[in-house]
């Protein structure tokens, strides 16, 4: 028996909007389907409108890109993907339908009661971490951000490394006064506009020591997340630093994640340890989004690949604990000197780029948070472009040069 159009609205309902995270179906953003039977031995071609909320939508390409790979993945040989505008009348049934699902926010995660902290503006935060360190999970973090960021979305990263924090650096901030606006500090930008805060953009001397004990480094996380103006984003991207002990754990009770990147490399010992780390996100119910193996290999320019920590066994060890596997990430001289000048934002992977796909499907999939805004609505550009809100009131951040907040 061919497709149907049943089995094209049954597939369709797990594609997700990107920004309101409910599906196409759910949303009435399906509005014609025509399908017909390929040559003997073929599948089916599909024709297929979708309506947009927006005129010039940025998510266009990533719907219809994920739209695209749903229906080939059933089964579909050719997917021709129209789209439309909503009229006010289906704009109007549209809103009806997201308040109806998120009802009017409150202050808790669905997940574990974590206070938010009025963070209504924040859709998704994802934690990037490892049970060890040494596996590059902050290159891992920071190229996630970036590659968001280029996909049209509006990001910010929260380095939660207090004492050893390379978010900065890895982003080319450089250290300005702090400044403030409405007892929130600011967060820094970067060229593409992606927001960050991070302790070394604190310190007097970044080669300084931050000799502090277990509280203070804890009060200092939270202070990032509810402090911060962090303004409306698609993305928070917290970069934990390693182990299983007090900070790691305060970033999962304290700060509403809605999911976890775990790091690995090849090596045995790497893995035995990120094993206590997924166990731990387990423990305290945090979803794990998936596993990235970086330092896999090393692309040889002769051509060949050249496996320096033994074959890759990520994808092995994310079957073993039930977890999806993200991708691997290659050794490149290159992107660790553009980490060390500060101009990552301009290294191109295509792992990255797959591996930063992978992440924003799972987190799809992921129930919203009770605090999300019913109303929640950004308007993006691509990355460098000024973004642009539906409020006319500014969101906060900065970029060129800071004037110092007044004592």
């Amino acid at each position: 028996m061919g497709l149907t159009k049943d089995d094209v609205l049954r597939v369709l309902s797990k594609v997700m909007d990107p920004e309101l995270n409910m599906s196409l179906t759910e949303l009435q953003m399906v509005k014609d389907v025509e399908i017909q039977e390929g040559s003997e031995g073929q599948g089916a071609i599909v024709s297929i409108t979708i309506a947009l909320t927006t005129e010039s939508c940025p998510l266009t390409d990533t719907i219809t890109e994920d739209v695209e790979k749903a229906l080939k993945e059933m089964g579909a040989a050719s997917v021709e993907v129209k789209t439309t505008v909503m009229t006010k009348e289906e704009l109007d049934e549209v809103t009806n339908i997201v308040r109806k699902r998120y009802g009017n926010g409150s202050t808790y995660s669905t997940v574990s009661n974590v206070p938010a902290y009025g963070h209504g503006d924040i859709l998704k935060i994802i934690a990037v971490g490892s049970g060890k360190g040494g596996v590059g999970k902050s290159l891992v973090a920071a190229m996630l951000a970036i590659e968001l960021r280029r996909a049209g979305f509006e990001v910010g990263v929260l380095d939660a490394d207090i004492t050893g924090p390379s978010i900065a650096e890895a982003l080319g901030l450089a250290k300005e006064p702090p400044m403030a606006v409405d007892k929130k500090i600011l967060p820094f930008t970067t060229a593409n506009g992606i927001k960050a805060i991070s302790m070394n953009l604190f310190l007097d001397n970044p080669e300084g020591a931050i000799i502090w004990r277990g509280p203070l480094v804890t009060k200092a996380i939270q202070q990032f997340y509810s402090d911060v103006a962090w303004g409306k984003l698609h993305y928070l991207v917290i970069d934990l630093p390693p182990g299983t002990s007090d900070a790691a754990i305060t970033v999962f009770q304290s700060i509403p994640v809605d999911g976890v990147v775990v790091v690995t490399s090849p090596q045995h010992v790497a893995n035995m340890v990120v094993s206590k780390f997924i166990n731990m996100a387990k423990e305290v119910k945090v979803p794990v989004l998936g596993l990235v193996e970086n330092m896999a290999f090393v692309k040889c320019p002769c051509g060949d690949v050249i496996y320096p920590f033994g074959q890759p066994k990520g994808e092995e060890e994310a079957k073993r604990h039930g977890v999806p596997f993200l991708g691997r990430i290659p050794i490149d001289p290159d992107m660790a000197e553009m980490m060390d000048e500060g101009v990552l934002e301009a290294y191109h992977s295509e792992e990255f780029k797959e591996v930063a796909r992978n992440v924003r499907l799972q987190a799809q999939l992921i129930k919203p948070r009770a605090n999300i805004r019913p109303d929640w609505q950004l308007r993006l550009d691509k990355a460098g472009v000024e973004s642009e809100t539906e409020s006319e009131e500014t969101d906060p951040g900065r970029t060129g040069t800071a004037t110092p907040r007044s004592s």
